[in-house]
This record gives structure tokens, sequence and C-alpha cells, in this order.
């Protein structure tokens, strides 16, 4: 039994000698950065998406057989050239009727105030009665209101006429064509969707958290999945001031300073926001900065062993962190990712600056 418990206790004493030798020989390798001052530029990051405020789905309001197709996805067109032309017949007929509707009128019109002439000539010699000048008058008025209704229906005719064709209302770019060439088009379908590139902006979804930073033309940098490391600068075009309640993002619209070649609507893009910028303040690496329940702190070296500085972080870029009360560590080397398990008084090796 004796020897038992001599056992035990040996073990824990060689446990004890062993953390106690490892904590005065073993050294923790860390790599070292310097504390500078310099500016530090703040930023909102977005997702967005490629999108135009000139952009439009053109439809045929009577529907009908499509006769000409002037334009295919990918064309570039101008403003007012012909895209579509439905069947015509009956709407011509349409036309032509009432514009001989309409000259029949004007000629009954001419008729019956030649007429009204005629008799005030005859009232003033008393050859008829006033009755008769009331009744022409009267026949006159009549013809001259069936005259205008038939101007309104020939004017209806030509409209219906015209909206068998459909033109490009600005100069843009074809994105979709849903018709061919002897297609039945349904009333009110869709056939074509433009989009103009020159007015082609980028749409970020900004955190609601973030959203109090936005202001109108603040500068951008914007990638696009599409185009790889490549950057574009913009600014802040248009800001919506309304949430979204399932995403909690706003919509804020960016405007690039060079469209690049072969932008499209739809394309992804991720936009980094430019909010602030502060000049000359004492800024270290974001991950250099420990927090733990004694506080927040930074690690330097002195004389082999990791001594912790309590500091007061502020403003961060995402990769840097301003260091408030770091006025005494300017040029000072602090580690640039300590441990968890690095204590203050802690030996350390320095292994990288």
């Amino acid at each position: 039994m004796k020897r038992k418990y001599v056992i035990l206790f040996s073990l824990v004493g060689i446990t004890v000698i062993y953390f106690v030798l490892r904590s005065l020989l073993v050294h923790e390798k860390v790599v070292l950065t310097k504390v500078e001052r310099g500016n530090l530029v703040t930023v909102v990051y977005a997702t967005g998406v490629v999108t135009a405020d000139t952009m439009a789905v053109l439809r045929s309001e009577n529907g009908g057989i499509a006769v000409y197709v002037g334009a295919r996805e990918g064309m570039n067109v101008r403003k007012g050239e012909t895209l579509l032309k439905t069947d015509q017949s009956d709407y011509l007929l349409q036309v032509q009727q009432a514009a001989a509707d309409m000259e029949s009128a004007r000629i009954d019109l001419q008729n019956k105030e030649q007429n009204l002439e005629r008799i005030r000539n005859l009232f003033r010699t008393n050859s008829v009665t006033e009755k008769a000048l009331d009744d022409a008058k009267r026949d006159a008025e009549l013809a001259r209101i069936i005259l205008k209704q038939r101007q309104i229906s020939l004017d209806l005719a030509n409209e219906k006429l015209s909206k068998t064709i459909i033109t490009a209302p600005f100069d843009g770019v074809i994105t979709s064509s849903k018709v061919k060439r002897g297609d039945f088009v349904l009333p009110n379908g869709e056939c074509f969707q433009i989009v103009s590139p020159t007015s082609l902006l980028v749409q970020a979804d900004v955190d609601e958290q973030d959203f109090s930073r936005i202001e109108l033309n603040q500068k951008c940098v914007v990638a696009f999945d599409a185009f790889g490391s490549q950057k574009f600068n913009g600014t802040v075009y248009r800001i919506v001031p309304k949430t979204d309640e399932s995403t909690k993002t706003a919509k804020v619209f960016i405007k690039l300073e060079r469209v690049p070649v072969n932008l499209t609507v739809g394309m992804t893009a991720t936009v980094n926001i430019v909010t602030g910028e502060i000049a000359n303040v004492v800024i270290v690496p974001r991950s250099s900065i420990y927090q733990s329940g004694l506080g927040t702190y930074v690690f330097v070296v002195e004389d082999g062993k990791a001594r912790r500085v309590p500091v007061t972080i502020g403003i961060s870029d995402g990769r840097s962190v301003e260091i408030l009360n770091g006025g005494v560590l300017v040029g000072k080397q602090i580690i640039l990712e300590p441990k968890g398990d690095l204590k203050d008084n802690s030996p350390v090796e320095v292994v990288g600056s």
C-alpha cells in the first residue's frame, strides 16, 4: 500500500516539475510587427448586382401574327428603329372605314353650313320663318358634332394601327427576344427587353447597421466576379431610404467612373464604400489585438518575455485598428498573432518580423 502512494506522489511531482521547467525553458515562437502612425480608411462592405436606370420591357398591345421581326438578342438598336410588326390587315380596314366616315361627315357639314347660309339670306327678306332658321342652325351644329366624332374614331383607328409596330424607345442593346416571324403574339405579350449600356449601375445591399454611414457622392471600389482581380472606382449615386424586412438591408446605387466592356445586367459585385478617413493615427494589425476577461491589450516583447499592454481601440477598416492610447507604443514591436495561452511574462522566441 505504501509503495502505491509513493508511486502516485512521484508521478504528481514529476508532472509539476515538467510544467515548471516547461514554463521556464520552453519559449513560445512569435512574429512581431511594428506599431506606426498612418491613415485609416473606414469602409462599408456590401454585395451587389448590376442593374440599369434605362431599361424596358416591350410588349405588343394588340397582339397578332408577327410579320416582321427586326431585332435579336445581343443586337444594338437605335431609338425609333422598328423591332416588330404584327399583321395590320384588320386595322388598315378600320382606318379606311373611319376615314371614309369622316369624309362623309365633312361633306355633310359643308352642305349643312351652305344651307344655313341660304336660310339666313332668306330670313333677312322675310321669305322663311324663324323656325326654319333655327332648324338649319341645329342641323349644322349636329353635323359639326358628328364630324368631331368621326375624327375621334379615325384617331383611335390610327392609334390601334400604330400599336402593330414596336420601335426602340432609346438607343440600347436587346437583352431578350421572345418572338419570331410567324409567331402569334398574345395581346400585351412580352416581345423584347432592352437596356441602355450607358445607364448601368451597381445596386448594393447595405446592412441596416451600416446604412446610417452612407452618404451621396462617397467614393467606392467595386469588384465583379466576371472581371477577376480588376477594381473599378465609383460613387454613391442614389440611396433608397427603405430597409427590406427579410434581409435587413437597404439599396444603394453606385455609378461607375468607367463601365467595363461586356458588363451586363445581373452580374454580381462586391462593393467597398469609403465612409471616412482619419490621418496620422496609431494603427496596428487587427490580428495583434487580444481580448479576454482581463480587457483589451497587445503584447510587446521585452527581455525575451511577452509583456501585456492594455489598449483602447477606436475605428477599424477590417484589417487595421486605431489605438486611442497608443502614443507610447509608436515604434515598438508587438506580437502579430498572440495565441490564446500566451500570458504576461511568458518567455517567447522571435521567429519573424
